[in-house]
């Protein structure tokens, strides 16, 4: 895991984004040492559910292809993955758009470590290219003071 400490933000527009299953903040800061401004915010008030709450019922069941068995069958994706990846493909349109539209020119990406491999699944080849640093943190429930500080 790198230091965010001896990381210096590049010296052009950035965005900063802290972000989890649950929820996603974004910064832009013009300059390394420029004043942050506030974006946007996002949440997913469904990440904190229980899978239980996702799907109520048990797995259909299904018969063998020979012999006369019968077994559960079981779903690829758990509803819970597939709500956090619906979350990480939101927060990835929207910096798809932020470098498409050339808003900002580099990403930094903090995010918790699950979340952080749905993102990048998520995310366009601009956006791959523009990341300066990903870092696997979750810093989403932190302000933004505490969350700068770690870049000073």
């Amino acid at each position: 895991m790198n230091d965010l400490r001896n990381f210096l933000l590049p010296n052009e527009p950035t965005c900063i984004v802290a972000c989890s299953s649950a929820r996603a903040r974004f910064w832009q800061s013009p300059s390394r040492f420029g004043d942050w401004k506030s974006l946007a915010e996002m949440q997913d008030e469904t990440a904190t559910h229980a899978e239980s709450e996702f799907a109520s019922d048990r797995p259909g069941r299904s018969f063998d292809i020979v012999g006369k068995g019968r077994h559960a069958m079981s779903q690829s994706e758990s509803a819970q993955d597939h709500q956090t990846l619906v979350f990480a493909r939101q927060v990835a349109d929207y910096l798809n758009d932020a470098i498409a539209e050339s808003t900002v020119t580099n990403l930094v990406i903090i995010a918790a470590p699950g979340f952080l491999g749905y993102l990048r699944s998520e995310l366009s080849d601009n956006a791959l290219r523009a990341i300066v640093l990903a870092e696997p943190r979750n810093l989403s429930d932190l302000d933004e003071k505490e969350i700068r500080s770690y870049f000073e």
